[in-house]
């Protein structure tokens, strides 16, 4: 059930770390979550643009969050299945670690949402970031870690004009950051495109996009355009 009673001006803005080591860690461990303010969803059920209507917090924010359990691909293999109705989340760049007090606990994938089927489907704005907790951080190492995964949606010119409206970081700052050519970021360590022959371009394209988004594009920063 969503949560009753969230006090006017309620925002849920947690960071990676705390995501993967309170809210994930305890749900895969079937600890209790002082507020349950992310539901469990089949996620790849749903299209993106109808997850807000699933999502415990309130409408005008313009990111949600998901507990999902992970959907195996093939019955025998470890690829996950993100494959929906109309569409499928295509992983973009590399996984990044997600730390907490110098110690790694868990990794973060972003996605973006495709319609239509692979390899013809078209780049849409939904985004999605995945974390996966880390093994060392389980009761028992029996492969529990991987039984859930959390997910954070947004859709990126909803997050930009969120950033607009805070005033925190400037819409021209955010632009140059989107403008910014492929190959001066080929050296940063947020942003990889794949180095097989088979990359389109439209992974070129989201390099650009992938220093900003993967270090929570939803988050009025700067800090993260930087990165």
């Amino acid at each position: 059930m969503a949560p009753v009673g969230l006090p006017p001006g309620f925002r849920f803005h947690p960071t990676d770390e705390e995501l993967v080591n309170y809210y994930l860690k305890r749900k895969i461990h079937g600890h209790k979550i002082e507020l349950d303010i992310i539901p469990e969803i089949e996620l790849y059920k749903s299209e993106p643009w109808e997850l807000s209507d699933k999502s415990f917090l309130p409408s005008r924010d313009p990111e949600w969050y998901f507990f999902g359990l992970r959907d195996r691909k093939y019955p025998n293999g470890c690829r996950t299945n993100r494959a929906t109705r109309s569409g499928y989340w295509k992983s973009t760049g590399k996984d990044r670690k997600v730390y907490s007090q110098n110690r790694p606990i868990g990794m973060k994938k972003t996605l973006v949402y495709y319609q239509g089927r692979a390899p013809q489907g078209i780049r849409t704005n939904w985004v999605m970031h995945e974390y996966r907790l880390d093994e060392t951080e389980c009761d028992n190492t029996m492969g529990i870690q991987d039984s859930y995964a959390l997910c954070r949606v947004f859709k990126k010119n909803v997050v930009i004009s969120e950033i607009k409206r805070q005033g925190s970081c400037s819409l021209t700052t955010a632009e140059a950051a989107l403008e910014m050519p492929a190959a001066s970021q080929a050296n940063t360590d947020n942003v990889h495109i794949g180095s097989s022959s088979c990359a389109n371009e439209d992974e070129k394209d989201d390099t650009a996009w992938m220093q900003y988004i993967n270090d929570g594009g939803g988050e009025a920063s700067c800090v993260a355009l930087a990165d």
